[in-house]
C-alpha cells in the first residue's frame, strides 16, 4: 500500500514538472534562402527596392495583396524589405526563396 501510495505520488510529481514550453524544433522557423538573408540584412537597401521572391506555405495567403497565387499553396511576388519582415513573422510561412543568385 506504501510503495503504491509513494508511485502515485512521483508520478503525479513527474507529469506536473514537465515542461509545457515548445521546444527549439516546435518553434515556427521560416526557411529562408541565403540570398534573400543577404538582401533583408543589408543596410544599404532603400525603402523603394524590392527583390522577387518565391514563398510556399502550409495555408492559403490570401491577405497578403502584394502576392501572386501559382498554385494552392506556392505565391510569387516582388517584395520590399518591409513585406519580407512581414512575410517572416507569419507562421503559415514554411520556405521563401528567390531565383536570383551571386556567383562567386
Amino acid at each position: 500500500m506504501k510503495r503504491l501510495i509513494v508511485m502515485l505520488f512521483l508520478s503525479v510529481l513527474v507529469v506536473g514538472c514537465l515542461s509545457t514550453n515548445k521546444t527549439l524544433w516546435d518553434k515556427h522557423r521560416v526557411s529562408v534562402d541565403p540570398f534573400v538573408a543577404q538582401w533583408l540584412e543589408s543596410p544599404a537597401k532603400s525603402s523603394a527596392e524590392v527583390l522577387p521572391i518565391l514563398v510556399i506555405s502550409s495555408a492559403p495567403l490570401a491577405d497578403f495583396t502584394f502576392l501572386k497565387k501559382l498554385t494552392p499553396n506556392r505565391y510569387t511576388g516582388r517584395v520590399t524589405k518591409q513585406q519580407l519582415q512581414q512575410l517572416l513573422r507569419d507562421e503559415r510561412i514554411l520556405r521563401i526563396s528567390s531565383g536570383q543568385q551571386k556567383l562567386h
